[in-house]
């Protein structure tokens, strides 16, 4: 999972590294400061640097984060802050050199088949690449969309919400409704899911799953309606040709 930002980053111990392991992160995190990130002065390192007292460290660990502005709520040494961590620390080597890396182009498929270049510039993109990655994370932030550990699920669930609500008829909408969203927001408590498990998230997810079922339905029922509509047209103004016709046997 952290493995292609660890190489970006040059890491020495990318074999040895085992993020179950509490020792192993809290060397990451040493080593990202000391080396990448450098948010806070030497003399104030020594906080993360007290590795044998695990609370201690967890304490200093969280308080890091939040010098760090982390957008996420788990200030645990969990998957999810490891992977915003290594993208925060992707992002500023980025940063500090971005014609280094932008000198270096990915030689595609289609360019050693020989084959034209495309005139689309999404298909000159590297979306494996650790800075899109970062870009991806940033954005989701900034949209408030749950993280996932494969960035392109993120980038498609992005791509969703501009399409819905930042494309020109999701703002035309929201413009009629007097710049009030209240009304598409629908609150799961209100959801009858039909049946009781007993347990709070369970509940939750099978209210989140049903919902996306029925958006799923009516989807498919808009496209049903759509092609209903295109072959109406054509059976209810046949084009004929009247020269073709014959009066009487």
């Amino acid at each position: 999972m952290f493995a292609r930002k660890l190489k970006a980053l040059g890491y020495p111990s990318i074999s040895n590294f085992d993020h179950s392991d509490q020792k192993k992160i809290q060397e990451l995190v040493i080593w990202l400061e000391d080396q990448k990130i450098r948010h806070y002065k030497i003399e104030d390192r020594g906080a993360l640097r007290k590795t044998s007292d695990i609370s201690s460290w967890q304490r200093a660990f969280s308080k890091y984060l939040d010098d760090l502005s982390c957008p996420h709520s788990d200030r645990t040494n969990s998957p999810v802050t490891t992977d915003w961590l290594l993208g925060l620390a992707v992002r500023l080597v980025y940063g500090e050199n971005p014609q280094r890396y932008r000198k270096c182009t990915k030689q595609t498929n289609s360019a050693s088949k020989g084959v034209a270049p495309s005139s689309n510039p999404l298909d000159s993109l590297d979306f494996d690449d650790e800075a899109m990655k970062a870009g991806i994370t940033t954005l989701a932030t900034l949209l408030q969309i749950p993280p996932h550990h494969d960035h392109k699920e993120v980038l498609k669930a992005i791509c969703k919400l501009v399409k819905e609500r930042l494309s020109k008829e999701g703002l035309e909408l929201y413009s009629a409704d007097g710049g009030d969203d209240s009304k598409d927001k629908l609150q799961l408590e209100s959801v009858d899911m039909g049946f009781h498990t007993g347990d709070y998230v369970t509940e939750e997810a099978v209210k989140i799953l049903r919902l996306l079922h029925i958006q799923n339905l009516r989807q498919l029922q808009s496209q049903i309606n759509e092609a209903l509509v295109i072959v109406q047209n054509v059976t209810a103004n046949p084009k004929t040709d009247q020269r073709l016709g014959k009066i009487g046997r």
